[in-house]
């Protein structure tokens, strides 16, 4: 028994089992001799027997305990010393002495979960954390004490982002909502406390496409942090009525065993982050760079160097919302400013899925000014720094997927598009859900490549599910639905229905016009299918008026920052042409 350190097949009988038929065989041989006459040999024989029982007793919990917390010693020798796979085997073999000898709510048994369930979290190894985590749970019957409560919430967190990572929101918001239960009152900016779990679960909400109520969670853990803050200055600002340490007030070594102040960090900067993003994917790009540039601010404050930003990271991220927003809005040069000084910072950093996420966002730029090889190029890195990520990818594969296949349909190049479209939708469907927002922009593109194969009742359908989609998740009046309508229009056109593919182009170019001006380039292509409903309809001077339109767009999209021609695979005099001979 004593070198066994790993489970066994039979499990041994518990020692109190044996003791308590021992110990009334011997109370009655006591009896017996009182009633022969003889006491004082019945006596000594109880005491002989009932003494040597506990030490057996005591020898075995000796030893038991002993190996059981060695081991646990060991363990977090090794996870302070970052060799997590080696503390992982010695808590599963203290785990599995403590599981044969002590009962299942034995305070031992509750620790090795604990540490259980947090190395294989640092491990990646989130599905079996979350299995710890509930053998946790349910040894305490949901009843977390306070001592563990900053802990047991600590490990919530790190489960749920993997469950939300995953597709499982339902899962995340639940696990953070019975975390927020057990931090209770704490405010706070960082660590364990109501500021950050807020922001957790408003991240949660972001990715399950929710963005109203994660719009909401993210102001709301905003204030807090406001709250807060100002309650700690005041408190800073009284006579000290004793010498303090020295400590900062924002900090407490974690995972919480002190609420904090959090204060203009790395915490805030992620909570703008996060609410520029929302209100992004909500279409209000002008509050968006609002919030980008208040966590550039902050991140420009905790830089080390008056001039250094801090932490590549953090920094990726503020340039990568910023330069979305100038895309979105045209201003493709300020956008290729930004996305060059990411690059840079990127290059040398270990996050192969914020290196992905980046160059996909450049793959996008490059799109949209008709950089066709560029923006190959950039699809093939980011598929390259996706196959080096260990977690959390499908989405941004996903996203990739939808980009590779908008521009093999700009290509023309529709089967390997379609090709793209089906991972898209597969990734999409897995971590994302079948009724979020970004499904909706997967489905406009695959309704376009049917439109482009003349499957024009596949594109009927699958353009009216995008707006479906859309509809249901942001609103009738989003700038994202004149994607759908421009996809419905080109179907509808296809088809022969020329009035209703007038109306639903009709709306596209509204759509869009109202989020990002009349001068955008990307109005280009709802302008050209106008064209090509007019002449069908036979309306050769209204046709001609867009398509001057649509050449000056192209023009000054075509035009390099110092007027002349840029290096593109296409041109305006093409474009021209192309309308003017359409045979």
């Amino acid at each position: 028994m004593r070198r066994a350190l790993v489970p066994i097949g039979i499990r041994a009988r518990p020692a109190a089992l044996y003791r308590i038929p021992v110990t009334l065989m011997l109370l009655g041989l006591f009896m017996m001799a009182l009633q022969a006459g003889q006491p004082l040999l019945g006596l000594t024989m109880l005491m002989t027997a009932a003494i040597t029982t506990l030490g057996f007793a005591w020898r075995g919990a000796g030893r038991s305990g002993s190996a059981v917390l060695s081991l646990r010693d060991e363990g977090d020798a090794r996870l302070v010393d970052g060799r997590y796979r080696e503390a992982r085997a010695l808590y599963e073999r203290s785990l599995a002495l403590a599981e044969r000898e002590l009962p299942p709510a034995a305070p031992e048994l509750l620790v090795n979960y604990y540490s259980l369930a947090a190395v294989n979290s640092m491990l990646h190894d989130h599905a079996r954390a979350g299995r710890y985590l509930e053998e946790l749970l349910r040894g305490l019957d949901d009843r977390v004490p306070a001592p563990w409560a900053g802990h047991v919430a600590w490990l919530m967190r790190r489960v749920a982002h993997h469950c939300s990572r995953q597709g499982d929101h339902a899962r995340a918001q639940q696990l953070c909502r019975r975390a927020l239960d057990l931090v209770g009152d704490a405010p706070g900016a960082d660590d364990n406390t109501v500021r950050s779990l807020l922001d957790d679960l408003a991240w949660v909400e972001h990715h399950a496409g929710h963005y109203a109520e994660a719009e909401v969670l993210f102001r709301e853990g905003l204030s807090v942090h406001e709250q807060f803050r100002d309650m700690v200055l005041e408190q800073a600002q009284r006579p000290r009525r004793r010498p303090g340490q020295g400590r900062s007030p924002y900090r407490e070594p974690g995972p919480a065993t002190a609420s904090t102040s959090g204060g203009l960090d790395r915490a805030v900067a992620y909570s703008l982050l996060g609410l520029g993003w929302t209100i992004y994917e909500r279409g209000r790009y002008d509050e968006a760079r609002v919030c980008f540039e208040r966590a550039r601010m902050i991140a420009m404050r905790l830089a080390v160097a008056p001039l250094e930003p801090v932490g590549d990271g953090l920094w990726i991220e503020v340039l990568r919302g910023q330069a979305a927003v100038a895309v979105t809005l045209g201003e493709y040069e300020q956008a290729q400013a930004l996305y060059g000084e990411a690059d840079q910072r990127s290059v040398d950093a270990d996050e192969a899925v914020q290196r992905a996420a980046l160059l996909v966002d450049m793959g996008w730029l490059a799109r949209c000014q008709r950089r066709y090889d560029d923006a190959e190029a950039l699809g093939r890195a980011a598929l390259e720094a996706l196959g080096r990520a260990r977690e959390g990818a499908a989405a941004v594969a996903s996203a990739l997927h939808e980009s590779l296949a908008e521009l093999r349909r700009r290509q023309g190049k529709i089967r390997e598009g379609q090709r793209h479209v089906r991972e898209a939708q597969e990734l999409a469907g897995r971590c994302l859900g079948s009724d979020h927002p970004r499904m909706a922009g997967i489905l406009s593109v695959a309704a376009r490549l049917h439109a482009a194969r003349s499957e024009t009742v596949e594109a009927e359908r699958t353009a009216r599910l995008s707006l479906t989609v859309l509809e249901a998740s942001l609103g009738a009046d989003h700038p994202r639905m004149s994607d759908a309508h421009l996809a419905l229009g080109e179907a509808l056109l296809a088809r022969g229905r020329l009035g209703a593919a007038e109306r639903s182009l009709g709306l596209a170019l509204e759509l869009r016009q109202r989020a990002v001006g009349a001068e955008h380039p990307e109005l280009v292509e709802i302008l050209e299918a106008q064209v090509a409903v007019l002449r069908a309809s036979c309306r050769e001077d209204e046709a001609q008026a867009v398509l001057e339109r649509a050449v000056q767009l192209s023009e000054r999209l075509l035009s390099g920052p110092d007027g002349t021609s840029g290096s593109t695979s296409g041109s305006a005099d093409g474009m021209l042409a192309h309308h003017e001979h359409p045979a």
